[in-house]
């Protein structure tokens, strides 16, 4: 594990990480996740466009697991239906 210090909307955060990179990536993107609210929002407080942010990476992760499970309901079923066509 690894420390860094990542910088969101002004702020540091020192956190241990096993992936900088990941990490580093992840506080960009809410830094500029951030910043986009900021600019429709001017007069919000960080802690208001902080809470915009995770819920909007809160629905891309909701609708990322629902195409999960799509793509693994269409796999179950080539799988069936490649076992059949084998026989």
């Amino acid at each position: 594990m690894e420390k860094i210090d990542v910088n969101v909307y002004g702020y540091s955060y020192p956190l241990k990480v096993d992936r900088r990179e990941v990490t580093e990536k992840a506080a960009r993107d809410v830094d500029g996740v951030m910043r986009l609210f900021a600019e429709k929002a001017p007069t919000f407080e960080p802690v208001k466009l902080a809470v915009l942010a995770a819920i909007s990476f809160a629905e891309k992760k909701v609708e990322l697991e629902e195409e999960m499970a799509l793509l693994r309901q269409n796999i179950a079923r080539l799988n069936v239906f490649i076992g059949q066509n084998l026989q």
